[in-house]
């Protein structure tokens, strides 16, 4: 069974022994949901429970040479997916685990949350097996040695919006120039995302000044105690002043993908092309049954259900039901790179679609949009 180690408490947690036992968390059972909405969730059709009953059955007709050995076979590789910023990007992975889809396709998962270049460190050194994060946060590790690659996208758009307080004498980017930003981490979507924004006015790097926060609320707090100058953030934010609406410029962005290491790739297809399509999947739940999103949304960002459906809202037309990396999402990235480090580098060199397209080919994909 999928295990999400989401919202556990730091305090209860042992003494970390390693990258991952920093700020890993663990979520609680979806049963603890307030509506019908979550009640429906449960109900949604897993694979875990009915084979376990086949086997039981096998074996007391003694079709079985041993209990032990059954097990022994239905036994599900274990591997990791970890991610970062908590926001509704993470909406597939979440759906994922929530309805059981990757115990569905065979794997038995730990889906873990960490801060900061975390997520990316641990793909990196092969401490997790997946990620799920920025795209810019992978190019840039690839630019420092690594081999990390793409094989599916959550969104190739920019869904953030840049916000300032109510009463702030900033009334465009342009008026952005000499002050301080709060974004996420570096080379994260909404640090990334920003610096387009900034280009595009004529603002450089050197222009501003980017504080870098573990969180968006983080983001906003530094913001109400007059900290920065103003935030980025992909939910709505009631209260504030939204500065510019980046998703509706329709900037080519991988805001977030599937990261592998492309070693790992190569010598685990199976177990890859699994997790895939357990994303997949969710990704089409997302599109097609609304409430059951943000029913999840609800319960890891933990907040009310207007709250979670106007996140959902606003990433729910990018959210790509066949999760192709487009090229010009990763070109996007590469252009905000120095020149020199990235002279020779085309966008295929990060992306492997072969899997998506093996599940589109296949009738895979088809079949969960006729569901």
């Amino acid at each position: 069974m999928a295990r999400n180690d989401n919202h556990r408490n730091c305090h209860s947690e042992p003494k970390a022994k390693n990258l991952l036992d920093v700020n890993v968390q663990t979520s609680r059972a979806f049963a603890g949901a307030q509506d019908d909405t979550a009640e429906r969730f449960l109900r949604y059709e897993t694979v875990s429970a009915r084979t376990k009953i086949l086997l039981l059955v096998l074996c007391l007709f003694g079709l079985c040479a041993s209990p032990s050995a059954l097990w022994a076979q239905a036994k599900k590789p274990a591997v990791k997916l970890i991610y970062g910023v908590l926001t509704a990007a993470n909406g597939p992975i979440w759906l994922a685990d929530d309805l059981g889809l990757f115990d569905k396709h065979g794997l038995d998962v730990r889906v873990v949350h960490a801060r900061g270049a975390t997520p990316v460190q641990a793909t990196v050194s092969g401490a997790v097996e997946f990620g799920h994060y920025a795209g810019a946060q992978a190019v840039v590790a690839n630019l420092n040695g690594s081999d990390l690659t793409f094989v599916a996208a959550q969104t190739n758009y920019a869904v953030l919006s840049v916000w300032t307080k109510k009463d702030a004498p900033i009334k465009s980017i342009s008026d952005l120039a000499g002050k301080t930003i709060a974004l996420g981490a570096p080379a994260s979507a909404s640090h990334t995302t920003m610096r387009l924004a900034l280009r595009k006015v004529g603002i450089t790097d050197k222009d501003v000044k980017f504080m870098h926060h573990g969180s968006q609320p983080e983001q906003f707090v530094s913001l109400d105690k007059g900290l920065v100058d103003a935030a980025v953030s992909s939910a709505p934010r009631p209260g504030y002043n939204e500065l510019v609406n980046l998703a509706a410029q329709k900037i080519p962005l991988l805001q977030g993908a599937i990261v592998v290491r492309r070693a790992y790739l190569q010598s685990q297809r199976p177990i890859v092309m699994n997790l895939v399509k357990a994303f997949v999947e969710a990704m089409n739940v997302i599109k097609q049954k609304p409430e059951i999103a943000i029913a999840s949304l609800m319960k890891h960002l933990k907040v009310r259900q207007d709250f979670a459906k106007e996140a959902y809202q606003s990433f729910a037309p990018v959210w790509e039901e066949v999760p192709y990396v487009r090229a010009e999402s990763v070109q996007t990235i590469l252009d905000l790179q120095p020149k020199e480090a990235v002279k020779d580098i085309t966008p295929e060199k990060y992306i492997d679609n072969s899997l998506v397209r093996e599940l589109e080919t296949s009738g895979f994909i088809k079949n969960l949009q006729r569901k």
